[in-house]
């Protein structure tokens, strides 16, 4: 059954219910939702922001890193109703009010592949100390995660270094194995903006406490 997603104008104002992939090839505005997970380790001063590794059959960006948790809103659906991506992806139930909104985020990008992305992105943090390897993944979205400490993200999203060392776990056999992971900035998803470099700031900054943030 085809997936049916909202659609809404260049101003954001709603305009009817389409199919999704074909809402990608005509470039039609539609909501996404992105959670970014961000913690202290308790024996670590220095915070980090874990992000995802693709599953390698995914149709779009596979084996590449990307958002912690994110998805497509289907029609009808509201930003809080995104939160399921977090549990399909890594097993962890989280309720909408645990989230902080950060905003809308309006993702534009044409692919190779013909699809023209045109996403307003409801961007949330959720605040989330666990060890990595706690996580349950689903193998056919998520082979993996990586956490990237906020420093070492600042400098590598920055241009300050070239690539950064991070603790990371893959898919095995219906658990995990933990790694240390080498990450370079093309490993990520492509963006036409400082996305990511973004990310980190405002991690790095609702850590020390700041209260007021946006994307």
């Amino acid at each position: 059954m085809a997936e049916m997603i909202d659609i809404f104008d260049g101003n954001h104002q709603p305009i009817g219910t389409f199919e999704r992939v074909a809402a990608h090839k005509q470039g039609l505005w539609h909501h996404t939702f992105h959670c970014w997970i961000v913690g202290r380790a308790p024996a670590e001063s220095e915070g980090f922001v874990v992000l995802q590794l693709r599953s390698p059959s995914k149709k779009n960006y596979p084996n590449m890193l990307d958002i912690t948790a994110a998805g497509h809103l289907e029609a009808g659906e509201t930003p809080e109703d995104g939160v399921r991506e977090i549990e399909e992806e890594l097993g962890v139930a989280v309720e909408s009010g645990s989230l902080l909104y950060l905003g809308i985020k309006h993702d534009v990008m044409d692919e190779n592949n013909g699809v023209r992305n045109r996403e307003f992105s409801h961007v949330y943090l959720l605040r989330d100390d666990r060890p990595i390897d706690q996580y349950r993944l689903s193998e056919e979205e998520v082979s993996g995660l990586v956490r990237i400490s906020i420093a070492d993200g600042l400098a590598l999203f920055s241009g300050e270094k070239g690539s950064v060392s991070c603790q990371a776990i893959r898919a095995d056999s219906g658990g995990t194995a933990n790694f240390e992971r080498e990450v370079h900035v093309e490993d990520l998803i492509p963006r036409v903006d400082s996305y990511y470099l973004k990310i980190f700031a405002i991690a790095d900054l609702h850590l020390k406490g700041y209260k007021y943030l946006s994307i």
